[in-house]
């Protein structure tokens, strides 16, 4: 069934991420309590848990990069020039200033509030189940503070007198929303 369902998803790539979820989804809802008694079940509730993570994850990853790519496209540069040279170098390479980290931060951050209501639409957009918003939306919002926690760690690490949003800031407003 399992090879069956990822066979079908591939038919719309677009789409394929919300097809499994919604469809793991439903599988584990409807054998939770069967699978509690049946071993043999519990081993396929455990794949479909396993393969609903997946879709997860990478419906996020796209939906958060959809909406701040600038952002993380820095912080990746940042990273992959971190194998080569020093910290303190990076903000002498090409793209790679102030100026330019203070432009990626204008463009990625101003009106992050309605940056981060656009991630909730589009997440909201792509469900046809309303059951899986809520965690959906959970998983988004602790993944997004996740990178951008790191991208923060970055940025304090290569340009220590630049100020961007605190952590902080950024968690207070997701739990506000």
């Amino acid at each position: 069934m399992f090879v069956t369902l990822e066979k079908v998803a591939q038919i719309d790539p677009k789409s394929s991420d919300v097809f499994l979820l919604e469809n793991y989804a439903a599988f584990q809802n409807s054998l939770y309590d069967l699978a509690n008694v049946v071993p043999t079940l519990a081993k396929f509730y455990h794949q479909a848990s396993e393969a609903y993570e997946q879709a997860c994850t990478r419906l996020i990853s796209m939906i958060i990069y959809y909406q701040f790519e600038r952002l993380f496209q820095f912080a990746r540069k940042i990273e992959d020039l971190m194998y080569s040279i020093t910290p303190e170098e990076i903000p002498f390479q090409i793209g790679m200033s102030k100026s330019d980290l203070r432009k990626v931060l204008k463009a990625s951050l101003s009106g992050v509030d309605k940056s981060i209501q656009a991630m909730y639409k589009k997440l909201q957009k792509y469900l046809n189940s309303d059951e899986l918003l809520p965690s959906l939306w959970d998983k988004c919002k602790k993944e997004f503070l996740d990178k951008y926690e790191s991208f923060a760690q970055l940025v304090a690490k290569v340009y220590p007198t630049e100020n961007i949003p605190a952590v902080t800031e950024m968690r207070d407003l997701l739990a506000s929303m």
